[in-house]
C-alpha cells in the first residue's frame, strides 16, 4: 500500500526536472577534491568528448517528457576549461534538445562552474551568449597562505579580479567558501568572510573542508604534514559564518548554502525535494524522481567508448521503501524546511512518523532539533552533527 502511495506522491510532485552535465576535467586536482576528474592534457580532443555527452543526452532527453521547469547544470571538474565556441555547440545543443521535447523553452536556470584563473571578459561574454545565466565560482579563501595549503591555482588578487568581471556580466553570482583549512583561524577567516559581505553576491555556499579517502590531503594529514582542525574550532568557524551572513541579510536555506532572498539556486534544490534529475558524462549520477539510480562510469575513456560502441556504461539499482524513508529523512533535514510530518505521514504511515517523533524527542529537548508549523527541523547546533543525528533517525 506504502509503495503505491510513495508512487504517486513522487509523480505529483515531478513537475520539475533538473539535467546535470559533468565536465570530469581540470588543470590540477585539489588536494582535498574526491569527485571524479582527471588532469586535461593540451592533447584532449574535447570534440569527441562533448559529442559522447550530448549523443547520452539524445537518448534520454525523453526523460524530461511532461516537465514544466527544467534546470541546467555544468559542473565538473572545471567546466571553464572548456575552449569556448566548444561550450557554445554544447550548451546550444542541449537546449535544442530540451525544446524538442518540452515544446516550448522551460529552461529556468543555467548555471556553469568556473575557476577564477579561467575567467576574462571575453569568455564570461561567450558564456552569458552561449545561455549560462548562473556562475558558481570556487574561491574557498582570500588569504593565499591557505589556498596555497589546499592546492588551490589562484591567488585572492585573481579571485577578486574575478568577481569583478563576472558581476558586470552576470547579476546571479555564487561563491564557494571553505573552513577548518590548513592553518586557517577564526581571524584569517574572518578576513575572508568580511570580503565576501563586500562583495555581496547573490549566493554563498560554505563548505568544511572534509578528510576523504584517498585524497592527497588525507595523506598528508596522516603522515603528520598538515593538522586537521579540532572540532571545536570548526563549530566556532561555522557559527561566525552564520551570524555575518545572516547579519548581511543571507539565509541559509540548507545546511552549506546560503542566499540573499528568492536567490536560492533553484537546480541544486532538486537534490534536497526529490525531483528528477539526469546526469550527463562520467561518473554523472540520475535519478527518476520514484525509485530509480544510475551512475555512468567513472572513467572518461570508458565512457566515451560505451557511448561510441553502443555499449552499457552504466549501473543502476531500484530503492526500497526502506531506503526512500531514509534519503527523505537525509535530504529533508538538509534544508531549512526540514521533515514535513504530514507529507512523511502520508508517505510512510502513522506508525513510521511516531517512531520517528520518538526519536527525536530527547534531541529536541537538547537544542539539537526543532519542530515548528509542522515541520521537524535541524536548529543551528545540530547543523554542526547532522550526520550523526540523520544516522540515528534512521
Amino acid at each position: 500500500m506504502h509503495s503505491e502511495i510513495i508512487n504517486n506522491y513522487m509523480v505529483e510532485h515531478s513537475v520539475r526536472a533538473g539535467v546535470y552535465v559533468h565536465v570530469a576535467l581540470c588543470r590540477s586536482k585539489c588536494i582535498y577534491c574526491d569527485f571524479y576528474s582527471e588532469v586535461c592534457r593540451e592533447s584532449f580532443d574535447w570534440q569527441r568528448y562533448i559529442a559522447a555527452m550530448l549523443a547520452e543526452f539524445d537518448s534520454r532527453k525523453h526523460e524530461l517528457e511532461g516537465k514544466s521547469e527544467i534546470t541546467l547544470y555544468i559542473g565538473g571538474g572545471t567546466p571553464s576549461l572548456i575552449p569556448v565556441d566548444i561550450f557554445g555547440q554544447l550548451i546550444g545543443r542541449i537546449k535544442e534538445m530540451i525544446y524538442k521535447v518540452t515544446g516550448q523553452s522551460r529552461i529556468i536556470e543555467t548555471t556553469m562552474e568556473v575557476n577564477p584563473d579561467d575567467v576574462s571578459e571575453e569568455r564570461v561574454l561567450a558564456w552569458k551568449d552561449a545561455g549560462v545565466n548562473r556562475v558558481s565560482m570556487g574561491v574557498q579563501s582570500l588569504v593565499d597562505s591557505e589556498l596555497r595549503s589546499i592546492g588551490r591555482r589562484h591567488d585572492a588578487r585573481t579571485a577578486l579580479r574575478a568577481y569583478e568581471i563576472l558581476s558586470g556580466i552576470f547579476n546571479n553570482v555564487s561563491l564557494d567558501l571553505m573552513f577548518g583549512l590548513p592553518g586557517q583561524t577564526v581571524a584569517s577567516l574572518g578576513k575572508t568572510i568580511d570580503a565576501f559581505v563586500d562583495m555581496h553576491p547573490q549566493h554563498i555556499s560554505a563548505y568544511s573542508l572534509m578528510y576523504e579517502e584517498r585524497t592527497a590531503l588525507t595523506r598528508m594529514r596522516d603522515a603528520g604534514r598538515i593538522e586537521e582542525a579540532d572540532e571545536d574550532l570548526s563549530v566556532g568557524m561555522f557559527r561566525m559564518i552564520n551570524d555575518r551572513l545572516k547579519d548581511a541579510g543571507y539565509m541559509r536555506y540548507e545546511i552549506s548554502n546560503y542566499a540573499l532572498p528568492g536567490r536560492e539556486s533553484k537546480h541544486n534544490s532538486a537534490y534536497w525535494d526529490g525531483t528528477p534529475y539526469i546526469g550527463i558524462g562520467p561518473s554523472a549520477h540520475s535519478f527518476d524522481g520514484m525509485r530509480s539510480r544510475r551512475w555512468n562510469v567513472a572513467d572518461i575513456n570508458k565512457y566515451m567508448v560505451g557511448i561510441e560502441n553502443k555499449e552499457k556504461f552504466y549501473e543502476m539499482e531500484i530503492l526500497s521503501e526502506t531506503e526512500i524513508r531514509e534519503e527523505f529523512i537525509m535530504t529533508s533535514l538538509r534544508t531549512i524546511k526540514g521533515i514535513e510530518l504530514e507529507s512523511y505521514e502520508t508517505l510512510f504511515g502513522a506508525k513510521a512518523k511516531n517512531q520517528l517523533l520518538d526519536k527525536v524527542d530527547k534531541m529536541i529537548k537538547n537544542g539539537l532539533l526543532e519542530c515548528k508549523s509542522g515541520c521537524l527541523r535541524l536548529t543551528d547546533s545540530g547543523v554542526m552533527v547532522s550526520d550523526e543525528i540523520i544516522v540515528e533517525l534512521f
